[in-house]
């Protein structure tokens, strides 16, 4: 967000705001809130989010040796989940379930990052160093931005049921059209920045995603419709708030890394998803057949 120029920040709000409404319009209140009251599924969430992918991410930091800014970059995105990008691979599901899921969880994590992730941060930097986080922006950009449309989305679905849903289609499109304007113009910049990284760093960094979407994999089970809810939101991991702790707290060269993992996530869960959608066409014409 803070490398992004008004046209592209315009389009990324475009995006959020389309993407909480479009599931506000197909879900109802309570299937939401009852993804919340889930304490077995909020115990695999932050368990896979708090905990394991931090512990992971610190212990890549010390082991494999890799550029300084790297290394500073892997345990702010390992200590930092809530990647708002994933509500774009969340949101494709028919299944009101899975997005109720999706919608709750990625608000959770959202918020909970803002609140944990600086102290989980703090206790994994090297000593010597501090941050500094913008609390009351950050909240207000939740509020804004992830709660309020996602709210108005439910509020509309109440009163108007079917005609509700209608409208999430329209509103979901235009989303994703914002989120393609998003990628298109910030191409010149990831693609920079993953060529400094350099072919280990992308490796690193391929790694990381890979190994994060498989303990969101693992911890969202048993449920089929669950796993790749938590595969995604766990693999994403919450760069925007990652670069306004960077910008305030640590010296520019780690902003390279984050935007070269921004360029590979989303790649990795585009593809995560279609192979997951061309296993269920198959899986329906096994059992068909």
């Amino acid at each position: 967000m803070f490398l992004m120029d008004s046209l592209t920040k315009a389009l990324f709000y475009v995006f959020l705001v389309g993407s909480m409404l479009g599931i506000g319009l197909k879900v109802k209140k309570d299937e939401i809130l009852a993804v919340v009251r889930d304490k077995n599924w909020l115990m695999r969430v932050f368990a896979a989010n708090f905990l394991l992918i931090p512990a992971l991410g610190v212990l890549a930091a010390s082991v494999i040796h890799m550029k300084p800014e790297n290394a500073l970059a892997l345990i702010l995105l390992a200590c930092t989940p809530g990647g708002l990008g994933a509500f774009q691979f969340l949101t494709k599901t028919k299944e009101e379930s899975t997005l109720a899921y999706a919608g709750g969880t990625m608000f959770l994590l959202s918020f909970f990052s803002v609140l944990i992730s600086p102290a989980l941060i703090a206790l994994a930097l090297p000593k010597g160093m501090s941050l500094t986080l913008p609390y009351g922006k950050a909240i207000l950009f939740l509020l804004l931005f992830i709660l309020l449309p996602l709210a108005l989305g439910t509020f509309i679905h109440s009163k108007t049921g079917a005609a509700a849903r209608k409208l999430a289609g329209p509103v979901a499109l235009i989303g994703t059209l914002a989120f393609l304007g998003v990628l298109v113009k910030t191409l010149s910049m990831t693609k920079w920045a993953k060529g400094e990284v350099g072919k280990g760093g992308l490796i690193g960094i391929i790694l990381f995603i890979l190994i994060s979407m498989l303990i969101g994999w693992i911890l969202g089970g048993p449920r089929k419709a669950t796993r790749p809810v938590l595969a995604t939101s766990s693999s994403m991991r919450n760069v925007a708030l990652v670069l306004a702790i960077s910008v305030r707290s640590f010296d520019v060269a780690v902003l390279t890394p984050l935007v070269a993992f921004a360029a590979i996530m989303v790649p990795a869960n585009l593809l995560f998803m279609i192979i997951l959608k061309v296993a269920g066409k198959r899986a329906k014409k096994h059992a068909a057949a």
